[in-house]
């Protein structure tokens, strides 16, 4: 089992990769994870297209073993994100 909760080799869960990006914003923006929420917006929470990368670096790092290939969220699909709930989905999906 990982630090998420997750069996090894198991695909992650919908609040699993909620708890990765929350984790993930909230370090790379310097938050309290509690006041990440699903709804919380991006932009609001000052966080400009690098820290978007940044996230997305450390979401890819940790969905990387869960991937039959290399999982890589591409910069552009970082631009139509706009809360942590959009990034989660987004990573859900590229996650396959």
């Amino acid at each position: 089992m990982n630090a998420t909760g997750t069996v090894a080799g198991q695909r992650p869960g919908r609040d699993d990769v909620f708890a990765m990006v929350r984790d993930a914003v909230a370090t790379v923006l310097e938050r309290e994870p509690s006041s990440v929420t699903w709804d919380s917006d991006l932009a609001e929470l000052e966080a400009d297209s690098l820290a978007l990368v940044e996230v997305a670096e450390i979401v890819e790092e940790q969905l990387a073993s869960y991937s039959h290939g290399a999982f890589r969220i591409p910069d552009d699909d970082l631009e139509r994100v706009r809360t942590v709930g959009d990034a989660v989905t987004l990573a859900l999906a590229r996650l396959g």
